[in-house]
């Protein structure tokens, strides 16, 4: 079947946010007074969810609706210095070009999702974006992927999602699409499932005509 969709995760796949995003939450977690934290444990805990999860795992309470806006007062700090990964727009182009539709599945809250989006200009991209808190079960749990596809008219089978975790490519192999590893950013995990890898975006055209030559 041809590929007539793409999806992609968000931090770490189209945008190099590796070292922005994790220090809005250091520092928020650090000014409600949780523990110190290395990037490395912040990273690690992602997985988790959206930013209400994650916080409240380290804060060890719920977080308040305060709680939360000094968080995005750091992540829109952090906007403003995160940039997508060199060959992410060319990319873009080119899927559009050839006709594909695009979306987002991010387990960053609309909020955020929104926010980095618009900061860096990607936005006009994609037509879709579905984000963490509107959803009932987080990567790798099919779910958002599933509804990015529902959204786009578009089945699973007939879908790529790209993205740089190993949950981004079990979340794929679990709504039926076809998992691309980005391979581009220096934080990636051994990816499961032997999907696709993409060293470079634009490796991502040459992934998906593969896929067409063979599966087509």
């Amino acid at each position: 079947m041809t590929v007539q969709a793409v999806v992609f995760d968000l931090d770490g796949t189209l945008l190099d946010t590796m070292t922005s995003v994790p220090y809005a939450y250091v520092a928020t977690i650090g000014e409600l007074g949780g523990p110190d934290l290395t990037l490395a444990q912040l990273i690690a805990s992602w997985h988790l969810g959206p930013a209400p999860v994650v916080l409240t795992h380290f804060l060890g309470r719920t977080v308040t609706g305060s709680d939360l806006e000094c968080f995005y007062d750091h992540v829109a700090v952090a906007a403003e210095s995160t940039r997508p990964f060199p060959g992410v727009l060319e990319l873009l182009q080119a899927l559009r070009h050839s006709g594909r539709t695009l979306a987002v599945y991010t387990s960053a809250t609309r909020r955020v999702a929104d926010m980095m989006l618009t900061y860096t200009g990607l936005n006009h991209y994609f037509p879709v974006v579905v984000t963490g808190d509107e959803v009932a079960n987080p990567k790798p749990a099919p779910d958002g992927l599933v509804d990015a596809c529902r959204l786009l008219g578009v089945p699973a089978s007939a879908t790529a999602y790209v993205g740089d975790a190993d949950t981004d490519l079990s979340c794929a192999l679990a709504a039926g699409a076809i998992p691309i590893h980005a391979r581009w950013s220096a934080h990636v995990q051994s990816a499961p499932g032997r999907p696709d890898v993409a060293y470079h975006p634009t490796d991502v055209i040459t992934v998906l005509t593969w896929e067409c030559q063979v599966n087509g």
